[in-house]
């Protein structure tokens, strides 16, 4: 009981925060939002910084070191404004395609697609591709769902899903990655509108093979 209640949140996708510097106005923020690869973009010509899993604390601390090698002691806070909703993505052959609320306890890949109504008849359980947002880019895994509907099992290395993921449930089995790329995830991202910066989207060309 004295472990939760000393437990301290950490940040995630989603969250937006402002940064308050005691005597730097000019480096004021507010309403920055902490992408999908769990990077901050920040004021000031700093570098961002990894946010995701960081408490406030913890991010204060990294960013008055950060500030402290082109500021003099600068003295800052970080207030958190709003939390993320978390939601994953289910597009493709699937009976209601679109957004899925992520539950606190988490989600597998199969449960996120039963909740957006379960595989058409013309989808292809066996080529489900997993897809995340990372510093590096995109990440694609293609996952054999037709398994774990037989058997009734779940690998939460494989299939534990985070905010922001999106699963894509294709009518042929994925070969061609360059297409899927600039056809599948670019109509994705006009479609979700997601907060994906430049930074990902022009790594997309990045992913040479999906991940099986």
């Amino acid at each position: 009981m004295a472990q939760a209640q000393s437990a301290e949140y950490r940040l995630r996708p989603g969250d937006r925060l402002a940064i308050d510097f005691k005597y730097e106005d000019e480096l004021d923020r507010a309403n920055l939002l902490i992408l999908p690869d769990g990077r901050l973009t920040l004021p000031g010509g700093v570098s961002p910084v990894v946010a995701k899993g960081q408490s406030v604390d913890q991010l204060e601390r990294t960013l008055s070191e950060l500030f402290a090698q082109d500021y003099r002691h600068p003295e800052l806070s970080v207030i958190v404004e709003s939390l993320a909703d978390l939601e994953v993505y289910v597009f493709g052959h699937v009976r209601r395609p679109g957004q899925v609320k992520l539950p606190a306890g988490g989600m597998g890949v199969l449960q996120a697609v039963a909740a957006a109504g379960g595989f058409e008849a013309v989808g292809q359980p066996k080529s489900t591709v997993l897809m995340r947002v990372t510093p590096e880019g995109f990440v694609l895994r293609q996952i054999d769902l037709t398994h774990l509907e037989r058997r009734g099992y779940v690998d939460v290395a494989v299939l534990d899903l985070q905010p922001y993921d999106v699963i894509y449930v294709p009518r042929s089995a994925v070969g061609d990655v360059k297409h899927f790329s600039d056809t599948v995830l670019s109509s994705i991202l006009n479609v979700t509108r997601l907060f994906w910066d430049i930074h990902a989207i022009s790594n997309l060309d990045k992913v040479t093979n999906i991940w099986r």
